[in-house]
Parts: C-alpha cells; structure tokens; sequence
C-alpha cells in the first residue's frame, strides 16, 4: 500500500474509533441508589434554650437520621465514567457562619471541579479550623463579617473532615472531598440519592460523625456496602439503625 493510502487508512481507523467511543459513552447504562436511615429509638430532646443546639445527631419528625454520608469509594475513579449532567453543578460549595452554628453541618465537594467558599454571616469574629487529612491548608482562617475565603483542594479526601471555630468551639460542620460526584448527605427523613451512577459493582460507605463507618446492618463491615448497580432504581429501602450505634466511642473516626 502507498504511503498516502496508509495514511488515509488510519484516519479512517481512528474516526472510526472516536465515533465508536462517542457511543459507548453516550448509550452508557445509568442507575440511581436511594435509601432511607431511620432511627430506632427516642430522640432526646434539648431543654436548655441558652445551649447552642446539638447537632451531631439530628433526629427529624419521622425518625429519619439526618447527615449521614453516603459515596461511592474509589480512589482511581475514572473521570469519563461521570455522567455529563454533573458538569452543570456549580464550581463553588458555600459554608457559612450562620447565628449559632455552621451552615449547613454536612457537605460535599466534588474535586477539582468545586472550590469551597467561607463565609462570616456573623457580627463577631470566627477563626475557621479545617483538618484534612489529604490536604495542606491553613491552619485556620481569620473571618470577619461579610469576608469570603475561597478554598481549593488539590486532592481527594478519605473520609468527611471536620470543620469548627476555634473562638466558638461548638460550632462545627464535616465536609467530604471526592475526587467524582457520586456522594449524598441524608435530609430529615433520613432519605438519600445518588443519581446517575455507572452501571456495574461498586463500593460504597456509610458515614456519620458520632461514629464514623456506620455498620446499620450486619454485613456491613466498617460502613463497606457493595452494590450491583442496575438500570434505573436501586433501593436499599429502609434501614432501621439503633441507637446503641451512637453509643460507640471511639478515637479514631477514619
């Protein structure tokens, strides 16, 4: 074969490549997991009015456990696994110091592609304290009123990390850092969903600040969940947890 008709011959090859890959990605199968947490027992109710809410077990109306993280654990995730609806998230995730407290307790951030935004909604000073395990930041970060600090991160974090005021020492938020979007923070009915996942079998963990890895159920080894991923819809249903979990003390979280 001459030279110009090899050469025409691959680009031939490698169009027919990049068309075939454009739909293998495009007739991606995608499935949703959901679930919901449900606490057990009789939430206790807080009395003292002068005592700044306690929000390391919030318990809503109907027993849902509010703010356990769920996510998908992968550290060489593939970025062409993502399904395109997640590039219209916003690049910025806001935390702000909001009366009494850090708003909201529980968020996650998806990097590179969100930064994380410090705001002072407070007339008093706040020194904001995150503690990443992955990541090299500043010990704290000085906020006076109306101040907004922007916040990247270089790399993707093992578990939720803590964030808190050293002036005020009960306020306090986690946030996870995933290097993918596939993470969900459960609301006051204890619900959670993931959307668009990929098909296939996946890790996942299950996460709450009192405890750290929360094994609701009896095959679920340190919060490790494994999942076939279907189709459509896949439900966990829901998960009755106890609060003799709560109870566990434990020093290391992660």
């Amino acid at each position: 074969m001459y030279r110009p008709q090899q050469c025409f011959a691959w680009c031939l090859l490698i169009s027919g490549l990049v068309i075939f890959g454009g739909q293998s990605v495009a007739a991606a199968e995608w499935g949703t997991l959901s679930g919901k947490f449900v606490y057990t027992g009789t939430p206790v109710k807080q009395t003292d009015p002068r005592t700044p809410e306690d929000q390391s077990l919030i318990i809503g109306p109907q027993g849902g456990i509010k703010n356990i993280f769920v996510f998908l654990k992968d550290r060489s995730f593939k970025q062409e696994l993502i399904h395109p609806d997640y590039q219209k998230l916003p690049d910025q995730v806001v935390i702000q110091h909001q009366g009494d407290h850090i708003e909201p307790h529980a968020a996650g951030l998806w990097q590179p592609h969100q930064k994380l935004v410090v705001l002072n909604q407070t007339p008093h000073l706040h020194l904001t304290h995150l503690f990443p395990l992955k990541n090299h930041l500043p010990d704290s970060l000085h906020e006076n009123r109306d101040r907004k600090k922007l916040i990247p991160f270089k790399h993707a974090e093992l578990f939720p990390m803590l964030i808190k005021c050293d002036i005020h020492p009960w306020e306090s938020s986690y946030l996870l850092v995933q290097n993918h979007p596939y993470f969900s923070i459960t609301d006051e009915t204890g619900a959670f969903q993931i959307k668009n996942l990929p098909v296939g079998e996946w890790e996942f963990r299950v996460w709450h600040e009192r405890v750290g890895h929360l094994a609701a159920r009896e095959d679920w080894e340190r919060g490790r969940i494994k999942i076939q991923i279907k189709p459509g819809k896949n439900d966990l249903g829901v998960v009755k947890v106890s609060p003799k979990l709560f109870e566990i003390k434990t020093v290391d979280k992660q």
